[in-house]
């Protein structure tokens, strides 16, 4: 008995010291991002095949994000999605280059300012239909596709 004690008493700091040291302060919950946003902003980072036109078209289409539905563009409606939040710190390391697939905004030098990624990852029940990913940053989502940057501001919470 006071064996255990001793070895409580031991590890209970530790451990509370450990968790405290390792929390990312800018990493954000599923519970923080729910909301409707609408695209304010469209600018292109890199080359791709949609047209300049077509891209500005999409500047006031909303994004609803709640537990019970995600709704995309008007084109996009999931039912009872699986959302899934990573936070990933950015490379400080100079000459670091991710692979093209784990490619996030500050490789095309969007966002620098920040520690971390905060991405949110949207897939529908039974995987029919596309998966989504989101940078999410204070009360916006990035939307990064074909070449274009979409910028969507948090105009309600839902």
């Amino acid at each position: 008995m006071v064996v255990r004690a001793i070895i409580f008493v031991v590890l209970t700091p530790f451990a509370f010291v450990s968790g405290l040291a390792l929390a990312e302060p800018d990493c954000i919950g599923l519970q923080e991002i729910w909301g409707r946003y609408d695209v304010v902003e469209v600018s292109r980072y890199r080359g791709g095949l949609t047209s300049q036109s077509e891209a500005k078209e999409r500047v006031g289409k909303s994004t609803l994000v709640s537990e019970e539905v995600f709704l995309f563009w008007d084109k996009v409606n999931y039912e009872t999605p699986i959302y899934d939040m990573a936070c990933q710190p950015i490379p400080l390391e100079e000459g670091e280059v991710t692979v093209r697939w784990e490619r996030k905004s500050d490789f095309y030098g969007i966002g620098m300012d920040r520690d971390v990624v905060n991405e949110l990852k949207v897939t529908p029940v039974q995987e029919e239909g596309p998966r989504y990913h989101f940078e999410v940053v204070s009360d916006e989502l990035w939307f990064f596709f074909d070449g274009w940057f979409y910028r969507m501001e948090r105009v309600g919470r839902d």
